[in-house]
């Protein structure tokens, strides 16, 4: 049997003028994205529930950058700049919400990771592939639309978030770092590049991100690797990847910060509460 080519979108959005509107209260919008491609910085007149039901996203926000594997979603409210960046192959399933209607059931929008059940999975992977651009609000479509809207609302928190400096050339090193998070990147070097004393810049750090240098490397490269994971790699081959000195390096730090070990998380992530923050 010859399998089905996929087919590959670009990041290309139509009616996202400032005051376009919806055809109806909610869009589905699914299509494949290529491996390793970017975004400009854009936004959508529209609230945007982002969601990979395959693959892995990079998405900023402001001066945040999400780490996004599938089986987790990120609610984006209308008018605020983003870039999406994909770490794989990706199978989205978005929802485009109009503002007055969101507003109208009684919820807030605002930016929120959370984490996507295997119920919302499969109601998401069903309204996309029943519900038509031009359904009826009013009746049986309308109530499941509205039904799932709730769903997707009631979802934990997830912590997948990591703040970028947004001092230029903090912001600039940053971006270094994490093209190449298998090399070590002494604080003493960077503050020498940067032209500040090593004190100096760790108090600037801090001040930026709310977390130290050290910290911030650590929890980026074990953020990375969770879409390493995602890609079926062995924990050998993530570790040597990421620049840890061992496996048992690596599995060290991913429990501390995950509460669990890598080979876990990768069979079944944890839930919210597991995760723990600095």
């Amino acid at each position: 049997m010859v399998k089905a080519k996929k087919i590959l979108h670009s990041f290309r959005y139509e009616g996202d003028a400032e005051g376009a509107k919806l055809a109806r209260p909610v869009f589905f919008r699914s299509f494949m994205l290529a491996e390793n491609v970017q975004s400009e910085l854009h936004s959508h007149p529209f609230i945007q529930f982002h969601y990979a039901r395959e693959g892995s996203l990079y998405i900023s926000v402001e001066n945040n950058s999400y780490i996004i594997p599938a089986c987790y979603g990120l609610w984006i409210p209308a008018f605020m700049p983003h870039r999406v960046q994909t770490a794989s192959e990706v199978m989205l399933e978005n929802l485009d919400i109009d503002p007055d209607y969101y507003a109208s059931t009684g919820f807030k929008a605002e930016l929120k990771l959370v984490t996507v059940s295997d119920f919302a999975r499969s109601f998401i992977h069903h309204a996309t592939h029943t519900i038509p651009e031009f359904y009826d609000a009013d009746g049986k479509e309308g109530r499941l639309v509205s039904t799932l809207i709730d769903v997707l609302n009631d979802l934990p928190a997830a912590g997948f978030a990591m703040t970028w400096p947004t001092a230029p050339a903090l912001l600039e090193m940053c971006q270094i770092i994490s093209e190449s998070p298998d090399l070590p990147h002494l604080m003493e070097d960077w503050a020498e590049k940067v032209g500040m004393s090593p004190r100096t810049f760790s108090r600037h750090f801090i001040k930026e991100t709310g977390i130290t240098f050290s910290n911030w490397k650590q929890r980026h490269r074990l953020l990375h690797s969770i879409i390493l994971l995602r890609q079926s790699r062995s924990v050998t081959e993530i570790a040597l990847m990421l620049g840890y000195g061992s496996t048992s390096a690596y599995t060290y730090a991913f429990r501390q910060l995950f509460g669990v070990s890598p080979s876990r998380y990768e069979a079944a992530p944890p839930p919210p509460d597991a995760i723990l923050y600095d």
